[in-house]
């Protein structure tokens, strides 16, 4: 339950189209242009009563059932209607739904207001590596689905690396897992430092890594991932590590997530095969 629950909050936190604004028109504090009409219709089609429970969480910072959510949710615009009429003024959902909930249904004991600012930041967090300070796999997935789509808009270029660091496993077991913790965030901070700035840099999960280098042939992206493996080398010369680097591109290698991850993948396994501390 906890899982799906983080899941949840991760695809409300970070999808574009819930803003305040979005919700407070859905709500009727201000008329829907059409497109952003058909954009309900999509989402409410899609998600079904889902969406009531992220229309609420985005208000409220607070999960409630599928089963109740839309009960409340109309329950709370019957109430922003009636102190609408009392007060003689629009009363913003946002209000609405606190007053609704902390003084009638009960349902909030703390009432706090969710900035836009502040549900970015917790989006941020939540999208981040604990140990690499890097961003996550679920986050490294959304940002892959954008570049396909701006591909599929404007047939703009991107490639993909994945990169494993050779001999990991020695680390661990002779150092213990401490040390292998130290030498993975290292590596984060290595990889943040030395990326650009439209590049994603993620933990694609154990000592594998991906970067997504939007607007990159696959021509530019092996000489950007050669210059990363030589960096890897001076930096971790002590520990006497290295790492194998494996490409893929957009559209050259597929213009799936699947295809991208695993072409990338399959490179990255050649250069294994090869002795690894390569390019492939």
């Amino acid at each position: 339950m906890k899982d799906n629950n983080e899941n949840k909050l991760f695809d409300i936190l970070n999808n574009e189209l819930f803003t305040y604004e979005f919700i407070s028109g859905i709500a009727g504090d201000r008329i829907l242009t059409d497109n952003e009409k058909l954009i309900y219709d999509k989402l409410l089609n899609e998600s079904g009563d889902d969406l009531y429970v992220k229309l609420l969480f985005y208000i409220t910072h607070q999960i409630f059932s599928e089963k109740n959510s839309k009960l409340l949710w109309n329950d709370i615009l019957e109430h922003k209607n009636k102190i609408s009429e009392i007060l003689n003024r629009n009363v913003e959902i946002s209000v609405a739904t606190l007053d609704y909930l902390t003084n009638i249904k009960k349902e909030i004991k703390n009432p706090k207001l969710i900035g836009e600012a502040f549900i970015g930041k917790i989006a941020e967090i939540a999208s981040i590596d604990p140990l690499t300070k890097l961003y996550n796999r679920q986050y490294l997935f959304l940002k892959l689905k954008e570049e396909i789509n701006r591909y599929s808009r404007y047939e703009t270029t991107f490639s993909v690396l994945m990169i494993d660091l050779d001999n990991f496993k020695v680390i661990n077991d002779s150092f213990g897992h401490q040390k292998g913790d130290e030498i993975l965030s290292e590596f984060g901070n290595i990889l943040d430092a030395s990326k650009r700035e439209l590049d994603i840099c993620a933990r694609y999960g154990g000592e594998e890594f991906i970067i997504i280098l939007p607007h990159t042939d696959r021509s530019e992206s092996y000489k950007i991932a050669e210059r990363l493996r030589l960096l890897i080398i001076d930096k971790f010369k002590n520990d006497n590590l290295t790492a194998s680097i494996g490409i893929s591109n957009c559209p050259e290698n597929g213009k799936t997530i699947e295809s991208l991850i695993k072409k990338a993948d399959d490179s990255l396994y050649k250069s294994k095969k090869m002795g690894k501390n390569r390019v492939s």
